[in-house]
């Protein structure tokens, strides 16, 4: 018997440091909260590491949907936005497939060598970096903190006419109580995806 199709896929990708399967990281607690409203035998839940091979995941999700397409969500927090959200975007672009939604979670760019501590410049230094989100990404929601660094970057559109960039609130995405390391924890945050997702 032939596996029935899996049409939606939600992923979701912790920040630096954070490890698999941790219960104390507010993705791993989110996971579980959108693993139990939507994953069933068409809808997969994933929690993925920011420094993952997102190309095999991407294969994955071609692999298993069928012809009638395939709608995916990404939820990321810190790096996971700046390398492994970016990084499966491109990732699925090699088999024409759309991000239908991406959440971004105070998401922090990652810089290479020789300038490593950018990543801790605010969104307003005029040095700071921007993270560009690519062209097959439709609509993404941002949250950010200013209480401390690292900050969420900025994030801009590859193609303006195409994407939409919001905040996931009425302040600009702030959550002036958080930090950056509390941020992924924030039950409205929480509330806010979990309302998108289970209502798309």
């Amino acid at each position: 018997m032939p596996a029935q199709p899996i049409t939606r896929h939600i992923v979701l990708i912790t920040g630096f440091r954070q490890q698999h399967g941790r219960p104390t990281t507010g993705l791993d607690l989110l996971w579980r909260g959108v693993h139990a409203a939507v994953a069933g035998p068409a809808a997969a839940v994933w929690l993925c590491s920011w420094n993952d091979d997102f190309r095999i995941l991407a294969a994955r999700i071609n692999n298993y949907r069928d012809a009638e397409g395939v709608r995916i969500a990404i939820v990321a927090y810190s790096w996971g936005v700046g390398v492994g959200a970016l990084r499966l975007a491109r990732a699925l672009q090699q088999y024409g497939l759309k991000v239908e939604m991406l959440f971004a979670i105070d998401g922090v760019y990652r810089p290479w060598f020789p300038l490593p501590l950018r990543s801790l410049f605010s969104r307003w230094n005029p040095w700071a970096p921007r993270i560009v989100v690519p062209w097959n990404v439709q609509s993404t929601w941002y949250w950010r903190q200013n209480r401390n660094r690292p900050q969420g970057h900025e994030l801009i559109a590859e193609t303006p006419e195409c994407q939409s960039i919001l905040p996931g609130n009425s302040r600009d995405g702030l959550q002036p109580c958080r930090t950056h390391q509390t941020i992924d924890n924030c039950g409205e945050i929480h509330r806010a995806i979990l309302e998108r997702i289970t209502h798309a």
